[in-house]
């Protein structure tokens, strides 16, 4: 049987994302990186790792240029050793692809080191730069060592992609799936998370000793979710994956509290090649994007629930790209009320996943003492929902590869669920750490 494997994450590096340890090359150097669903790419920051002292690197001829919604890069491709794990609980395979990336804007990884894709191949495009660096007479003709010298790199992120598009464009498979091809893990992952904002304690500490905090890990399993028993409990919910491009998938309404469902816009047609429907689960979200009939549609609701909302909320009216908060006091998670997603399930099914206060409230964000709402409204953004991470926090979450056709997201009810035992408990730190080593939290 093939392997799984548990893998401590923290989403302190990378602003709420979640990020694993790899070890990258023949020596074994360490890059934090986020895990991302809503991507296929692995990559690394050309500070993070030395591919001149790599024994295991195979130069190629492909570059790749990535761009996300608030970040970018672009950089040579390279073939060399990548683990995740360590010990008993360890994967890993000889000549991974992995880009370095050379340039990038500011702010793509926060503090993390790059980011590790586990979407499909069709995001993991890369190009044969083969025959320009022929005719540039670079020998061998490889990306790495990068061709281009500092004065000759184009500033910008997104134009050097229309330098690249001049030439074959090729699917690179990405890292999970090489795994699983090799027959080193199972066709699936999971997610054990409590948290997508930091939590920030009651006065403001290092990186170091945020990572600490219990409520700021999580377990990352690849392979086998459902042998690992006691991190869930009851049946799954099964969500089907419409497409094998993203975890693409169809969400038909939302519900505040006790209150008539409202429905999700279809996809406008001129969006649906690019991003196939109108919702996606994305481990690689720190927030939940809404479209603007769900996202009025949830503050008309949560207002008419109680008035006095009202005011609270206006501050999360807009949002500028940057987590923002108000005072934890003001707000008392008790008097909010569930919200309800509907989304297609096998067989005509239907399929009902719940947020709790807990989840669409983060304390201790992104400041100490203050809390903050998690579901945004982008203008530019297609009629998608974006269920990232605070959709998962209530859930144990697994990306079901293998399930019929295009694949499932399932979700149990977590065994163990610290996030709602309230702040008393939370600034307990070593009495919450002892529940965590009881629930097998802690590896």
């Amino acid at each position: 049987m093939t392997k799984s494997v548990l893998v401590p994450i923290t989403n302190v590096y990378a602003k709420g994302d979640y990020t694993a340890q790899v070890h990258i090359g023949s020596q074994k150097q360490a890059a934090n990186l986020v895990l991302d669903s809503g991507s296929s790419t692995m990559v690394v920051q050309h500070e993070d790792y030395d591919p001149s002292q790599d024994l295991h690197l195979a130069p190629t001829s492909f570059a790749q240029n990535v761009t996300y919604g608030m970040g970018g890069w672009y950089g040579p491709v390279v073939k060399t050793s990548v683990n995740i794990g360590s010990g008993f609980f360890q994967a890993g395979l000889r000549d991974v692809h992995i880009a370095v990336a050379k340039k990038e804007l500011s702010n793509s990884f926060a503090l993390a080191d790059g980011l590790l894709g586990l979407a499909y191949r069709e995001l993991n495009k890369a190009y044969n730069l083969e025959s320009y660096l022929v005719e540039n007479g670079i020998e061998p003709a490889v990306t790495h060592p990068w061709f281009l010298n500092e004065e000759q790199s184009d500033d910008s992120v997104s134009e050097f992609r229309s330098f690249l598009r001049q030439f074959p464009r090729h699917e690179i498979i990405p890292y999970f799936t090489q795994l699983e091809q090799n027959g080193v893990v199972g066709n699936q992952f999971a997610f054990i998370i409590h948290r997508s904002s930091i939590y920030q304690t009651q006065t403001k500490k290092t990186i170091d000793e945020l990572k600490q905090h219990p409520l700021n890990n999580g377990v990352f399993i690849l392979g086998h979710p459902k042998l690992h028993g006691h991190l869930y409990e009851g049946d799954f919910k099964e969500v089907k994956v419409l497409d094998d491009k993203y975890y693409n998938v169809h969400l038909r309404s939302l519900r505040v509290g006790d209150m008539d469902p409202i429905e999700a816009p279809a996809l406008a047609p001129e969006y649906v090649k690019g991003y196939v429907s109108n919702a996606i689960v994305d481990s690689g979200a720190s927030m939940v994007i809404l479209p603007k009939k769900l996202f009025d549609g949830l503050f008309d609701g949560l207002i008419k629930h109680n008035p006095s909302f009202a005011s609270l909320l206006e501050t999360f009216r807009t949002f500028e790209g940057v987590e923002k908060g108000i005072d934890m006091q003001l707000v008392d998670l008790e008097q909010w009320p569930s919200l309800h997603f509907t989304f297609d399930g096998f067989d005509g099914e239907t399929v009902e996943l719940t947020m709790t206060p807990e989840t669409y409230w983060q304390t201790h964000a992104p400041e100490p003492n203050q809390i903050s709402f998690q579901f945004v409204y982008l203008p530019k953004w297609p009629d998608q929902s974006v269920l990232g991470l605070p959709f998962m926090n209530n859930y144990f979450t697994i990306f079901d590869r293998a399930e019929r056709e295009n694949g499932a997201v399932l979700f149990a009810e977590k065994e163990f669920k610290p996030h709602c035992l309230g702040e008393a408990v939370h600034r307990k730190v070593e009495q919450l750490r002892a529940m965590f080593i009881q629930h097998k939290l802690k590896l």
